[in-house]
């Protein structure tokens, strides 16, 4: 009956998410610069035809493999190709799909409700939550790793059984790893790889990978990742394989890539926001630390988490996403330790229980970072945004009250209560605040305004804002531009638009008197460029319409 109650309340969760992460992909706006390559990049794969190599507008994109946008192409192709959501939708079913998987994993570690909450602090995350509403590889590539470790946990468990069946485990490791590679290049071996090399030291032996059967394995991960690789290398002459490796991989090992350079020990740092509200939970697992050293199931989550984070800290590029491959790992470790009892002295009884409420307030930071946000960055829809921010605060008190009530009296109802108010919040901010953020989206805001205009231009140029959402809302066919070109380009279309950012302006004009076009007066649009950090503001023109009864050449 246990069993039936959680499986009901796992479908009800399931609902829940749906609701949140569906919404939010629908409300905001393509961002920069990731997910708006990514989804022009996969719509133009879907509008050529071309399922091998991989562009943006002319460009040869080689940062990650065809994986990600193969799914994201056959989603627009269903749901509809001009709208984000559409490349995001792939997204919200590898989480949906993460969660349950968590879930019947958590089932051989936890009693069913246990388990059920577990998949609760996964989806309530900050990271898990915010990763799934871009079109991005990230969520993706965490399904497919946790299908993986799955598979590499079940043949690690059952190495000591004494009648085990011939297991098929090691075709799903397989597949999983292959699809993987497919997503995001050396990622999943690099997890697989460090987790099974740190299972063997500690058993000093690596018998118990026997039934992974590599040779077979890696036969079938060629047959499934070679075939696109020698397409590609093909049909780019070897460019692909060049950049991705030595323009992108190598780059972000060797040095901090495109300013995202950060000190060892980042990650760690972020490990109560990135997780909030689940880190509340941290104090109680590094309690248990010797205890799950003791146990197979433990040890294992720890091999998936341990090695891989040292290595992420370690590599000088940070981006936040970076950890999301071992976040279930995480998560099944801090739920593993909720209904165990350990007995502390008052001193660090106090230690524990104010590590406890540090990590919850942390909620409260987070808030406070949404409504300086809205402020800063709601535009004309800023007190619409500081109001849904503080009634993202209101959650968090909610959220804060439950985590509050579950450190005094440890019942479950608290601790899920906790998740679900956690989930809440996202929703508000998802859904609610980031929306309303007008001055950090200048590309929807651009394209709404022709939209609005009346005059439809036959063709457009950009000069000095060269966003991929711009791209994306706008058409591949938007010309990325300088100064003088889009002078030039205004010469050779009357009927285009030139979008000018304020510091090419001078030159712009320099360039039109030279040329004698006759402008109208621009409109002017501001915002903020998260990508450069800095404020900006638009100018819109066009040229002046001919009068054939006017004397003025």
């Amino acid at each position: 009956m246990a069993f039936f109650h959680a499986r009901t309340a796992l479908y009800a969760l399931l609902a829940l998410v749906t609701i949140t992460v569906f919404t939010g992909q629908h409300l905001v706006p393509p961002m920069d610069r990731d997910e708006s390559r990514f989804a022009q990049a996969s719509r133009q794969m879907l509008k050529s035809g071309d399922y091998v190599t991989i562009r943006f507008q002319d460009e040869l994109r080689a940062k990650k493999p065809a994986g990600i946008y193969w799914v994201q192409s056959a989603s627009a192709a269903l749901l509809g190709e001009e709208d984000i959501a559409s490349y995001r939708f792939v997204n919200l079913l590898a989480l949906l799909a993460s969660i349950f998987m968590l879930y019947h994993i958590g089932l051989q570690l936890y009693a069913p409700a246990i388990a059920l909450a577990a998949s609760a602090a996964f989806a309530s995350g900050f990271l898990v939550l915010a990763e799934a509403h871009l079109a991005k590889t990230d969520t993706v590539l965490m399904l497919v790793v946790l299908v993986q470790q799955w598979a590499l946990m079940r043949i690690y468990l059952d190495r000591e059984k004494a009648t085990v069946k011939p297991s098929k485990h090691w075709i799903f490791f397989w597949i999983a790893l292959a699809a993987g590679i497919l997503v995001k290049g050396p990622i999943a071996p690099a997890i697989a790889i460090l987790t099974i090399t740190a299972l063997v030291i500690w058993h000093r032996g690596a018998g118990w990978i026997r039934p992974l059967r590599l040779g077979r394995g890696l036969i079938l991960v060629a047959l499934i990742t070679l075939p696109w690789a020698v397409l590609v290398t093909a049909a780019t002459d070897g460019a692909f394989l060049d950049i991705a490796v030595n323009a992108d991989f190598l780059a972000k090992v060797q040095s901090g890539q495109e300013s995202h350079g950060a000190p060892p020990l980042t990650y760690l740092a972020l490990f109560g926001v990135l997780l909030w509200p689940a880190s509340l939970l941290l104090p109680s697992a590094l309690l248990h630390i010797k205890a799950m050293l003791a146990q197979d199931s433990t040890r294992f989550l720890l091999a998936w988490l341990v090695p891989f984070w040292l290595t992420i800290e370690l590599i000088p590029t940070k981006l936040p996403h970076y950890p999301l491959p071992v976040v279930p790992a995480a998560i099944l470790l801090l739920l593993w330790s909720v209904d165990r009892l350990v007995t502390l002295s008052p001193l660090r009884q106090k230690f524990y229980l104010a590590g406890q409420y540090v990590l919850l307030a942390l909620g409260f930071g987070l808030v406070a970072a949404v409504i300086a946000v809205a402020v800063m960055f709601g535009g004309q829809s800023m007190r619409l945004a500081v109001v849904l921010a503080v009634f993202t605060s209101l959650l968090v008190g909610l959220a804060s009250w439950q985590g509050h009530r579950w450190i005094q009296t440890g019942e479950y109802l608290h601790l899920m209560a906790l998740f679900i108010a956690g989930i809440l919040v996202h929703f508000a901010i998802f859904a609610g605040v980031v929306p309303q953020l007008s001055r950090i989206h200048m590309a929807d805001v651009v394209a709404q305004n022709l939209a609005s205009s009346g005059r439809q231009p036959a063709a457009i140029a950009a000069a000095g804002y060269h966003e991929p959402s711009l791209v994306f809302l706008l058409g591949r066919d938007v010309l990325l531009v300088d100064s003088r070109e889009a002078a030039l380009f205004l010469a050779e279309a009357p009927d285009g638009v030139a979008l000018v950012e304020a510091r090419q302006q001078a030159a712009f004009l320099d360039m039109a008197r030279r040329l004698k076009l006759r402008l109208t007066v621009p409109e002017q649009l501001s915002g903020y460029n998260m990508s450069r950090g800095q404020d900006v503001l638009i100018l819109i023109y066009r040229r002046e319409m001919f009068d054939a009864t006017s004397d003025n050449e």
